[in-house]
């Protein structure tokens, strides 16, 4: 898996919309970012890179130090066209947040959370949201190459720092 952190097709920063919650007066807000994979392929094309494949991915939304991140989700706007699965999650964990998502159907999906059944029962994935003391980013791994779906990501955050 690769996670991209150089902006390809998208800048992260201009990108994101809603309130930053580490900035001014705003505690609680979505951040949330598009995501044309056709315009990031192009742009990876013309900088000399591969074009999204396999296991690539990138780092969607940037997370400030001392940030609650309650849920996170996505909105595919645009569907692939054919095969393409998305995971989101973060460095801890590569699907933490939503994992196996068809990007081939117009459809918003929120998290998912997996039961495991033994002792004791545990949750898979971010079931309660997730406390972040360092910076990190969103990252959205495809599981196919991605050529054409667009979609928004989008993350429910409250400032706590």
């Amino acid at each position: 898996m690769t996670i991209r952190t150089e902006a390809y097709g998208f800048n992260q920063g201009a990108a994101t919309s809603g309130p930053i919650p580490a900035y001014g007066d705003h505690k609680v807000g979505v951040i949330s970012v598009e995501l044309d994979w056709a315009a990031i392929s192009a742009a990876r094309t013309a900088a000399g890179a591969t074009a999204v494949g396999a296991g690539d991915g990138v780092a969607a939304i940037a997370i400030p130090a001392n940030t609650y991140v309650l849920k996170v989700g996505v909105n595919v706007t645009t569907a692939e066209g054919g095969t393409l699965t998305i995971d989101i999650g973060d460095g801890s964990d590569a699907d933490g947040w939503i994992d196996g998502v068809d990007a081939n159907a117009v459809a918003s999906y929120g998290p998912t959370y997996v039961l495991t059944e033994g002792t004791p029962n545990t949750v898979i994935g971010y079931s309660y949201g997730k406390y972040y003391t360092a910076a990190d980013t969103i990252d959205v791994i495809t599981v196919n190459a991605a050529d054409t779906a667009v979609m928004t990501v989008w993350a429910l955050v409250a400032y706590v720092g």
